[in-house]
């Protein structure tokens, strides 16, 4: 990604995107590292919009239990693939390819710049090195015998299963990521392989930045977060999901926390109880997260608390 740089008043206030052949930048890391905050300012700076990589930030209603960026801040930078679905369904890798695709070709089409922000790991994958998901091979039957055998024996089971017929495939999903397991050993008894060189067709050239603060503040961030949750209301957020009554195995409601807060809501849980539970399953997480993207070498990394990383992005992009 080619830029030139404005100096304005002895500043360089303004980087202009001049080499279109490459135009995305992709902020990556765990949760409560940053992402948000860094990809508002890198949108200001290269005249982006943000193109959402979470798997957590398509489910309309969901907004303080997932950390979605707030009214002010979608308002202030156009934000994509965010608020795309409805608690009630399923949204699957392969509609978010289709859908963060048209959003980089619409933002590119307009002559801005494509930042995908966020901490799904397959999303941002399947975005940037062009995963064929169109070519896997697909059984919807199969798929919902898997899904009740996950059931009745757990991910674990399955993913031994896995492990045993696609041991490349199997290493990269953690056995607790259910669906993903599911998929997967759906794709391999159709004798395919996610992990086959023809699943990826090459996608589009990106810039990638990767947040990687000291694990104790990290830790410390996600715990803060949990707490700020409960102030920001969270527990009413969960109630008005209970209410429409929302299968608890569907996707939307197994993220983070909204498990946590609807055992208190019944009466199974303390409020503390529910704050650690939340943090201690985000900051579990946030440890699977940087182990899927530490294998990306593209990935430049960097401490955000001990430099800026938008000077960061500054240098790999002039570089």
């Amino acid at each position: 990604m080619a830029v030139e740089r404005t100096d304005v008043g002895g500043f360089a206030d303004r980087w202009t995107v001049t080499d279109r052949t490459s135009t995305i930048l992709a902020i990556v890391g765990p949760t409560a590292s940053g992402k948000t905050s860094l990809g508002l300012r890198a949108a200001a700076l290269l005249g982006g919009e943000i193109v959402s990589a979470d798997s957590r930030l398509v489910y309309r209603g969901m907004d303080i239990g997932t950390a979605k960026p707030t009214p002010a801040q979608r308002r202030a930078v156009p934000h994509h693939v965010i608020d795309v679905a409805d608690p009630g369904e399923r949204y699957d890798v392969a509609r978010y390819q289709r859908d963060a695709r048209a959003a980089v070709a619409d933002i590119e089409r307009r002559g801005r710049v494509p930042v995908v922000v966020g901490g799904t790991g397959l999303y941002v994958r399947t975005l940037l090195d062009g995963l064929a998901l169109d070519a896997m091979p697909t059984d919807s039957a199969l798929r919902v015998e898997l899904e009740a055998r996950a059931r009745e024996r757990g991910g674990g089971a399955l993913h031994r299963e896995l492990a045993s017929i696609d041991a490349v495939a199997a290493a990269r999903v953690h056995p607790r990521n259910v669906r993903r397991v599911v998929r997967y050993l759906e794709i391999a008894l159709l004798g395919g392989s996610a992990s086959a060189p023809h699943a990826f067709r090459g996608g589009p050239d990106a810039v990638r930045i990767g947040l990687c603060p000291p694990r104790a503040l990290l830790v410390a961030a996600i715990h803060a977060r949990a707490r700020g949750m409960v102030q920001a209301g969270v527990l009413e957020e969960t109630a008005a999901l209970v209410a429409r009554g929302l299968d608890p195995q569907l996707p939307s409601m197994s993220a983070h926390g909204y498990v946590h807060w609807a055992a208190h809501l019944r009466g199974q849980m303390t409020l503390a109880d529910a704050v650690a539970a939340t943090a201690r399953d985000t900051a579990a997480y946030a440890r699977r997260q940087m182990t899927w993207f530490r294998r990306d070498p593209a990935v430049w990394w960097v401490d955000p608390t001990a430099a800026d990383p938008l000077e960061r992005i500054r240098e790999v992009l002039a570089a």
